[in-house]
């Protein structure tokens, strides 16, 4: 994989100076940054996390149940899927969430201690489970883009059912660990809406796809297609308001 310091140049000359740098995921044996304790979802740290706050989560500090599962802290309980159904009403019966989260295989945390920091708070990637972008369509399509430029598998850019932790955590850090190349859709979830802003959806890229993709960000679109010029254009626009 290229450099960091390159990957970020390059990534700002692809989408502005102005864009938002993704953040990193990975787990680690002591805290990499700050513990914190959100009152309901993990992802009500997001602005610290955009201010280039490194934020850490341990089992006791994640006080959403869901959250404890697919951050792979507990195993799912039934109970998830009464909640999901009966409550939530984002899926028609408890047996379906049953039946969808057990097919997920969600491993158990090997590490007691998860981190998020963006990208340029680090000196590598090299032990992170991947990187997250947050954008609106313009930056999503781009993304894709880069992410179809060496790939013609079907399933290259995946948008499945999932909580925003799922999405974000989960996806991410079993593709990266079973080797696979998917790249993930995310924030669909009604739940996590209110922590992102109106127009923003996610867009995870695994470590095991990341460190082939970096190579291929200056031949791509992003680079060197006309019609991404114009979308540039009006994401720094944006950016500047």
């Amino acid at each position: 994989m290229k450099a960091l310091n390159i990957f970020i140049k390059e990534l700002r000359q692809a989408f502005g100076e102005n864009m938002k740098l993704p953040f990193a995921i990975w787990y680690s044996e002591t805290p990499a940054g700050e513990e914190v304790a959100m009152p309901h979802c993990m992802f009500e740290a997001l602005p610290l996390i955009e201010e280039g706050k490194t934020i850490t989560f341990s089992k006791e500090k994640l006080h959403c149940g869901g959250g404890r599962i697919y951050c792979g802290y507990n195993s799912y309980t039934p109970a998830i899927g009464k909640f999901v159904s009966g409550k939530e009403f984002y899926k028609q019966t408890p047996e379906m969430v049953d039946e969808y989260v057990t097919s997920l295989g969600i491993r158990l945390a090997d590490k007691p201690y998860l981190n998020f920091a963006r990208i340029d708070q680090l000196d590598s990637l090299d032990e992170t489970e991947g990187v997250v972008f947050l954008g609106n369509a313009d930056i999503i399509s781009g993304l894709t883009a880069w992410v179809w430029y060496d790939s013609n598998e079907h399933e290259a850019v995946s948008c499945q059912w999932a909580s925003g932790c799922s999405a974000l955590v989960c996806f991410m850090t079993n593709e990266n660990r079973n080797n696979g190349k998917r790249t993930f859709l995310g924030m669909f979830d009604l739940s996590v809406r209110k922590w992102v802003k109106p127009d923003e959806m996610s867009f995870g890229i695994p470590m095991n796809r990341l460190k082939e993709m970096t190579e291929t960000l200056s031949q791509c679109a992003l680079f060197n297609s006309p019609a991404w010029q114009g979308v540039k254009e009006r994401i720094n626009t944006i950016n500047n308001e």
